[in-house]
């Protein structure tokens, strides 16, 4: 086979996927109304999204399948499992706090320990 017999067919398929690739680019992109394909199905009007509630979430209306028909289950609020969050906290090789705040450190005798660097001023050490 010579070095023609096998670089010709790469060539060839190289010009055909840029010559796809520029007929491509110059079709126009269809204006597709993405907020009438998330409400198909959805009763028109019947439903507002509340405004933000600390601690909740809301759920959106939806269709449910009640095993012989489906129904329209409107949006409720639901209860934020993740609020508050807790934090690990690791305090020794066999040791783990959970906390749902900021870490507090206390020393031996149970005195807290800021750890706000606001509390060490520059040059209180001396």
């Amino acid at each position: 086979m010579t070095t023609m017999q096998k670089f010709l067919p790469a060539g060839l398929a190289a010009v055909a996927l840029a010559a796809y690739a520029v007929v491509a680019q110059a079709a126009p992109y269809p204006d597709v109304d993405f907020e009438w394909y998330a409400n198909v199905g959805r009763p028109a009007g019947s439903e507002v999204m509340p405004a933000p509630r600390d601690g909740y979430i809301w759920a959106p209306g939806h269709y449910e399948w009640t095993g012989t028909r489906q129904v329209w289950a409107p949006g409720v609020w639901v209860r934020d499992e993740q609020s508050p969050r807790w934090t690990a906290f690791r305090s020794g090789p066999n040791t783990t706090t959970y906390t749902t705040g900021p870490l507090e450190l206390r020393d031996s005798q149970g005195n807290v320990i800021p750890v706000d660097p606001a509390a060490y001023p520059v040059g209180s050490a001396r």
